[in-house]
This record gives structure tokens, sequence and C-alpha cells, in this order.
């Protein structure tokens, strides 16, 4: 695929900002992570701006929005740079991990969403760094699990109502570290992954890495590239807690067991840093065709 890089000023890609999420995660998201796979893929050809099929817009949103706490002064100064160097919104994408980018208007530009909210946007995944994982995993424990933050969407504070009565659901507010969560995860055979302020999870894919079947909880259907992979092998999605609780009523172990494991080989093929990039070259060249 022919692609042009769009000539962004340093400002809008900063070497590193100055709080991370999650707490465990290095200083690299999918915004760095992109960029860097079409400057190395032989899949990508980069060519001038006629040439190319796509322009791909490579601002680093999260960094630059954490390092400038997205004052008015900052957007008006992204929003002016944006209208002098995108050259054809119909031809240019980008993708974005944080919950609220690109935080200005961009038209026609169509971007991949790790944490989508509404109907605009396409699906990316909301990766972080891989878990370290102990050499033995410890036994199963709880049929599903749920340690983090209880109050960045009121669905997490339902959920915890609905089934805080359960002896085979652990329930934690709050972070622990990475270690209890790692554990507390592996001991599940499922996880329970609510939307947060954003509409995805970094838990969904969290979970995917350390094989166990992940429950989106939420309004939206955040799971990316859903033309190329079958979510129903390897998750479940429901809307409300209530549906979550059905959900436990009746699946099986076995069944979580199975779909953990291949949740598992899914992340490890599919949707680890760089390989989940040609899953949007895909998606690019499908818009095309429309």
């Amino acid at each position: 695929m022919n692609i042009h890089i769009l000539p962004v000023p340093s400002r809008f890609r900063p070497e590193r900002q100055k709080r991370r999420f999650p707490v465990h995660n290095e200083d690299y998201g999918i915004e760095q992570d992109f960029l860097a796979y079409l400057k190395r893929s032989p899949a990508v050809r980069l060519v001038g701006p006629k040439e190319a099929q796509w322009h791909y817009l490579p601002v680093y949103w999260t960094r630059w929005a954490v390092n400038t706490g997205l004052t008015k002064r900052a957007r008006r100064d992204l929003s002016r740079t944006l209208r002098r160097i995108v050259l054809d919104e119909a031809k240019t994408f980008t993708v974005c991990q944080h919950k609220d980018a690109p935080f200005v208007p961009i038209g026609r530009v169509r971007a991949f969403l790790a944490s989508r909210k509404g109907r605009f946007g396409l699906d990316a995944p909301l990766l972080s760094t891989p878990h370290r994982l102990p050499r033995r995993p410890p036994a199963k424990k709880h049929l599903a699990s749920f340690v983090g933050n209880v109050h960045s969407h009121p669905l997490r504070r339902r959920m915890f109502r609905i089934l805080r009565g359960r002896k085979d659901v652990y329930l934690q507010a709050g972070n622990k570290g990475e270690r209890f969560f790692v554990r507390k995860t592996l001991e599940s055979y499922a996880t329970l992954c609510p939307r947060g302020m954003g509409g995805s999870s970094f838990r969904f894919f969290e979970s995917l890495q350390l094989g166990v079947a992940p429950i989106m909880i939420g309004d939206l259907d955040t799971r990316p590239f859903k033309r190329h992979i079958d979510w129903s092998k390897v998750s479940f999605r429901v809307r409300t807690p209530g549906e979550a609780a059905a959900l436990l009523r009746t699946v099986g172990k076995r069944r979580l067991l199975a779909m953990g494991r291949s949740g598992a080989k899914l992340w490890r093929e599919r949707l680890t840093y760089g390989k989940w990039c040609p899953l949007v070259l895909r998606e690019l060249q499908a818009l095309r065709r429309r």
C-alpha cells in the first residue's frame, strides 16, 4: 500500500509524557507503534502525497494531551496546524489512543480510536505493555473477577452492586499493583471488562494476553476489526451488568478455558504491538473498495 506520512511538527509528537496509563505501562502506545510499523513494514511503500493511496496523520495524541493539559491555546494550535498540513481529508487517517482524541474537529479524516465513545471513528485495540507472567500459574478460584477503578463510569458501580453478593465472583476496587492484578486475573475463568470514561478498557486486551476470557460490558461494542476477527470465539459482549450476571449463571468453565486459550493465541499472533497494524491496512483497503 502506498502511504504518505504528513509532516507533523515535533511539538505534536513529544518524545515522552508526564503520566502513564495504566500504571505498569511503559511510555509507548499504539500511536507510536503504528508510525514505527509504517516506517519498517515491507507491506507499505512510503511515497509523496500525489502518489499515495492514503495520507497518515502521525500525531501522538495521548502524549500531546497529557503534556499540554488540553488548554484552549493548545487546542487552537492543534486546529490551525491540522488545517495547514492535511491536504485531502478523504484520503487521510490517524490512530488515537486517548479516550477524548482527536480533541478538535477533523472533518472527513478517518480516525482509528482505541476507546470510541460514540458513532464517530473506527475501532482499534487499547494496548499496553505486556504483563510479566509468573513461572507457575495459580489455580483457578473465581468464575470471574474485576480489579480496578470503580469510579470511572456509573456502569462499574452498578456492576459492583449487582455482583457483590456472589461468592464465585471476585471484586476489588482500586489498584493494588501489577502482581496482584495478574494473579487475580489468572485465578479467574473470566474477567469483567466494563467500559470506563472511554468506550473500551485496557483490561479487555490484558485478559487476552493472560489467557482469560474477557466479558466486555458497555453500550458500545468497541472490539476492533470485526471483519477480520471472530470475537465470539474468544470473548463475550453484553450491554449491562445484569446481562453479565445472567451470562455467568449459564456459561460453563470448560468453555471459558477454551476461549481463554484461543484468546491468548489471537493476542500473540494478531494483537501485540506491531502485529495489529496490518489489520488497519486491511480496513483501509475495504474503505477504498466502497
